[in-house]
């Protein structure tokens, strides 16, 4: 799309722009190229197209260049002013700094070592905001190697108009205790930073290391804070027990790349007085313990109705009888709640290689609180053996998940069952039932045994018309034809979606050869399903036609005062009339091809 076109001011086009909503719709679809031409070479479109450009930065390089017009020098293998910044180039500086709303800086990179330091001693207070040169900075995320990063550096960038702040703690606390540094830094940031709204801390350590930081945080924007983001494993005793009563906090989540250091020898024992103000818009919650803990947990305190999205991961292996127990009292104490995780630890070693037998393996019927009990939208079970799922109790189980989105019953186990009969887990043809019952499922990650199955005996399967995603595991190696897969998929998937091998290998678990050749098997049925499906919908469209076609010819033939009835029944294949003579059958008649 050309931007040069739309600078006339009386153009239709322009005057539809001016509606705001239309124009960032119109700038976030454009790529940086098109922005940066538009920024040079439209007036009209300039400052719009610099503020989209600007408004994130995760590499302060860029703003540094603004004040080198003479470029850079090395000084100790460290980048260096060549010429000290000069009041022209600090206010071309706040000019373009004014238009960053999200920064994010990776203070381990020490080639800026230099630069920081002539940033600190020479940024002017008579420019910005009272000395802000980030004004519009709303979300701000910091990487420290060390304490003198944190309390020298990311405080020049703080100021009260920041929400969102994410922090990256020092290595170094890993092995060593933070000094009281860490705590002038939080003070310092609470003070500069004071209507803070989400909060992000990560390091990946032990929690009983930083937890008095954390907590500090915590309460020095007890009356803003909504949102905080930890460690999997860093949701303690002390934590739960502080953020329970914050009034606006609404949000309690785990970092998908940091799990943090699970600690055994702390146990999760939150206990919370009754107060009318417990939780009081809690929405979503996730905690890491071992199951029984959080059973207690939920025994003893209340949770608010407003939650509607619970995860429990656990540091451990957990038995049947620990899942069903968990089911019952999630279902009794959290009957609002729509999305539901458990999960087991993939940070966990594997101590040993094992085959479960069918009675230690977790079932669906351990599972059934939760199906009954909750109207759920998004559901996963992950456990490191497999779930046993009776292929005659899937349309039981679609039946009470009719509103499902999101279901992942346990694709990747880390063992698979010493003996098992086919019939102990379901087939692909259990997709034909989640296709009629569950019309608003998305994403679909399921383990199945194709041992023995005849797709053929489906012949009018239910397409699967909103999935996204399907993600298949399954025991043994996949006993099923590559062409009799993707025929049956090729009839309940659309062109959209696709399809991958649900099997992870560890160590001691499922060996690699296995886990390959599944992982081969599924990803070519992924690279020839889209064509396949799309000759499909190809050859319905030309049926559909030929229908109409014949429909049209019957019409043609009764306005003529001819008999229909010689071209029989269109749903049925008949045989031809026998001939009476031995002469050869004429050719079949040519159709226009315009009639099709």
């Amino acid at each position: 799309m050309s931007l040069l076109r739309l600078g006339t001011n009386d153009s239709a086009m322009s005057r539809a722009l001016q509606v705001l909503e239309l124009l960032d719709m119109v700038i976030r679809d454009l790529d940086k190229g098109t922005l940066t031409m538009a920024a040079r070479v439209c007036k009209d479109w300039s400052s719009v197209a610099l503020g989209h450009l600007w408004e994130t930065q995760t590499d302060l390089f860029p703003l540094f260049k603004l004040l080198a017009p003479n470029g850079f020098e090395l000084k100790e293998n460290k980048l260096a002013f060549k010429d000290l910044p000069l009041e022209n180039d600090w206010r071309r500086f706040c000019e373009y700094s004014n238009r960053v709303k999200s920064l994010k800086v990776d203070d381990t990179d020490e080639r800026y070592t230099h630069l920081f330091d002539t940033f600190a001693r020479l940024r002017p207070f008579h420019l910005g905001q009272n000395g802000n040169l980030f004004p519009s900075l709303r979300k701000f995320e910091w990487i420290g190697p060390n304490e003198t990063s944190l309390l020298t550096r990311s405080v020049l960038f703080m100021h009260p108009g920041i929400q969102t702040f994410s922090i990256t703690l020092p290595g170094s606390y890993v092995h060593t205790r933070p000094s009281s540094t860490l705590s002038q830094y939080i003070d310092h940031s609470i003070a500069r930073m004071p209507y803070v709204k989400h909060l992000t801390v990560t390091l990946q350590g032990y929690m009983a290391i930083v937890e008095y930081a954390v907590l500090q945080l915590v309460k020095g924007w007890s009356k803003t804070l909504e949102t905080l983001t930890v460690p999997k494993y860093w949701t303690s005793t002390g934590l739960i027990e502080a953020l329970s009563s914050l009034p606006r906090f609404n949000t309690l989540k785990a970092t998908p790349d940091i799990p943090g250091v699970y600690d055994p020898a702390r146990r999760f024992q939150p206990n919370i007085p009754p107060s009318n103000r417990l939780w009081p818009a809690l929405e979503m919650l996730e905690l890491a313990a071992p199951f029984r803990e959080v059973i207690q947990f939920l025994q003893k305190n209340p949770l608010p109705p407003s939650l509607t999205a619970l995860v429990v991961y656990t540091p451990r292996m957990e038995s049947r009888e620990a899942v069903r127990d968990l089911c019952i009292e999630i279902a009794r104490k959290c009957p609002k709640v729509q999305s539901l995780c458990i999960a087991k630890c993939y940070s966990r070693p594997l101590q040993q290689r094992l085959h479960p037998t069918l009675e230690e393996c977790p079932s669906v019927d351990d599972l059934q609180p939760v199906l009954d009990g909750l109207n759920l939208e998004e559901f996963a079970f992950l456990h490191e053996h497999p779930l046993i799922f009776k292929e005659a109790k899937v349309e039981e189980v679609a039946t009470k998940l009719k509103d499902i989105i999101f279901l992942e019953l346990n694709p990747d186990p880390d063992y698979e069952p010493a003996t098992y009969d086919h019939r102990d887990f379901p087939s692909l043809k259990s997709l034909d039932v989640f296709g009629r019952l569950c019309p608003n499922l998305t994403k679909l990650s399921i383990y199945l045994d194709n041992t023995g199955i005849d797709l053929k005996t489906i012949t009018d399967p239910h397409p699967l018309v909103a999935m996204d995603d399907l993600i298949i595991g399954g025991p043994g190696l996949p006993d099923i034809g590559r062409e009799e897969a993707l025929l049956f998929l090729s009839k309940i998937l659309y062109e959209e979606c696709t399809v991958h091998s649900g099997t992870v290998c560890r160590e001691r678990g499922v060996t690699l050869p296995i886990a390959q050749s599944r992982r081969d098997f599924w990803h070519a049925v992924k690279e020839q399903l889209p064509l396949l499906i799309k000759a499909r919908e190809e050859e319905v469209k030309v049926i559909e036609r030929l229908y109409k076609a014949i429909q049209r010819c019957e019409k043609e033939i009764e306005r003529c005062g001819g008999d229909t009835s010689v071209i029989g029944n269109l749903d049925v294949d008949e045989e031809p009339p026998a001939s009476n003579s031995a002469q050869p059958a004429s050719p079949p008649p040519r159709y226009d091809e315009s009639t099709l």
